[in-house]
């Protein structure tokens, strides 16, 4: 019973950072109408930029925080920067052009940091009774509250009513005096830097090597679809039901066949609700 509790606050763990990673690629696509293929490989710089934040303060809590933000900074400036040069193209275009960004962004960090792993000690030691290591829960409690901030932040301050706005009507919001640019720079930042967070909570767990992006992309993506594009209540339902059903099914099975069981149950969803709505 003991270990099925663990394996339960294990897939928490997982399916929290899915959410997060999950939420910023359906920001940019439902704002910016850009397919990122790119997304992991921010998850990715945000554990490699952990790392190095470590080394240099030794403080990892500062070092999430910094690497968030300078992954979204770095994100949403690599988005921007194809932006206007790729206004009104359609998704292929966006989604073959942040492959080549992706596959950019692997190989430099595969010449930078090589291919060996990096990993951190965890910053928080211990264990709690039927939940597994003290880290963990406690990551899976900030990546909640990060997600509930952004409801929160989407639902009720200016800058989220100005998001919304031009969701819902980009002409109409322009013609009223709204800074699309600006919204959309903060949109892509804000997307940059939840998978950059995500990536840096992982890094104690999995550490960071140049192909972890790959890995969570796929999943995020489907986790999108399963919850819907905006939704971010039912993202993170997905979210975390893609980290516990990979979880378990890992108690009994190894956890590349688990990842792949994972996923063909998330797409039966996917087919079974198109289903439904087609009916």
């Amino acid at each position: 019973m003991e270990q099925l509790g663990i394996q339960l606050t294990n897939g928490l763990l997982v399916g929290t950072t899915i959410a997060l990673t999950a939420l910023g690629l359906s920001l940019v696509f439902g704002i910016l109408h850009i397919v990122n293929l790119s997304h992991g490989e921010f998850y990715m710089l945000g554990a490699y930029l952990a790392w190095v934040f470590q080394g240099w303060l030794g403080n990892f809590w500062l070092a999430v925080v910094l690497s968030a933000i300078a992954t979204g900074l770095i994100g949403g400036g690599i988005l921007m920067m194809f932006f206007r040069r790729m206004l009104g193209s359609g998704p292929l275009r966006w989604a073959l052009l942040t492959l080549g960004i992706g596959y950019v962004l692997r190989e430099l960090a595969q010449h930078v940091f090589g291919e060996d792993f990096k990993l951190v000690d965890l910053p928080l030691e211990g264990t709690l009774p039927f939940l597994g290591g003290k880290y963990r829960v406690l990551v899976m409690a900030l990546g909640l509250a990060m997600i509930a901030l952004l409801s929160v932040f989407l639902a009720r301050s200016r800058q989220g009513i100005l998001i919304r706005a031009i969701a819902s009507n980009e002409e109409a919001a322009s013609v009223v005096g709204v800074s699309t640019w600006k919204v959309y720079f903060l949109v892509s930042v804000i997307s940059a830097g939840l998978a950059g967070l995500a990536g840096a909570f992982m890094l104690p767990v999995t550490s960071a090597y140049p192909h972890m992006g790959l890995e969570i992309l796929i999943m995020a993506f489907v986790v999108v679809v399963v919850g819907g594009m905006g939704n971010v209540r039912g993202t993170l339902l997905a979210g975390l039901l893609a980290g516990v059903m990979q979880s378990v099914l890992s108690l009994g099975m190894k956890p590349t066949f688990a990842s792949l069981l994972t996923l063909l149950l998330l797409m039966s969803i996917v087919i079974w609700r198109r289903a439904g709505v087609r009916a």
